[in-house]
């Protein structure tokens, strides 16, 4: 069997995969994909997640995530909810084998969510208010399954210097360009993120992802903190 479909094995994920899905896409969604794998390690915070189980990508839009997701390995079952239906039509027309991936349109702030073994969240909550981002999590840990994991991505506000960056490169994509729906910028800093999670119930594992980049990723690996000792630990 050609590696490329044996199913019972995880990938390593080659970016040539990732443009291939998107190759009848608009010169603007390329040029959009280009831009966001360069300044975003996208592949990298692939490598934290389960191998298989279902995941549910909350805010996917144009299916970047969920398409890596079902790339590194086929033996996830991958759904992604997003409220712009305009993407979730151009992620619908993404979708390659053999992953299972399926894509609904929702507002992930008032939706119901699935049982899921992961949620993801992926620089989705600074564009929702700060109450709206509490209710989101609160419900990612109720929907969770048993040892079920949060792995949540998004923009801490140090070094200073990345942030400020951050927020004008935000402001030209989200106010003047349009890639993304939003009117405001809800950013929180880690310590925060670190103590909302912990109020809400999970064990929170920080993982720093900015080392090369001109942007203050972290993402957060959270479990339930009644089945986990994870404590909130810096990589």
């Amino acid at each position: 069997m050609d590696d490329k479909f044996d199913m019972t094995q995880p990938r390593t994920i080659d970016t040539k995969d990732i443009f291939s899905l998107y190759s009848k896409s608009s010169l603007m969604t390329k040029l959009y994909l280009r831009i966001k794998l360069k300044i975003c390690p996208l592949v990298q915070l692939e490598t934290l997640f389960p191998k298989e189980g279902k995941i549910v990508d909350l805010g996917c839009g144009n299916g970047l995530f969920s398409n890596i997701l079902g790339i590194g390995s086929y033996r996830r079952n991958i759904v992604g909810a997003d409220l712009d239906e305009k993407k979730i039509v151009l992620a619908e027309r993404t979708k390659g084998p053999p992953a299972y991936i399926k894509y609904l349109v929702g507002d992930i702030v008032t939706m119901d969510y699935p049982r899921a073994d992961v949620f993801s969240l992926v620089d989705v909550l600074y564009l929702i208010p700060y109450k709206a981002q509490e209710a989101i999590l609160r419900k990612c840990a109720e929907a969770l399954a048993p040892q079920g994991i949060l792995i949540l991505k998004d923009m801490d506000t140090r070094p200073r210097w990345k942030y400020i960056w951050n927020y004008w490169q935000e402001t030209l994509a989200v106010k003047v360009i349009g890639f993304t729906l939003g009117e405001r910028f809800y950013f929180r800093s880690r310590v925060n993120f670190q103590r909302l999670l912990k109020s809400l119930g999970f064990g929170v594992k920080t993982v720093r992802m900015d080392r090369g980049y001109w942007y203050p990723h972290v993402a957060y690996v959270c479990t339930r903190s009644d089945i986990s000792e994870t404590g909130d630990d810096d990589q």
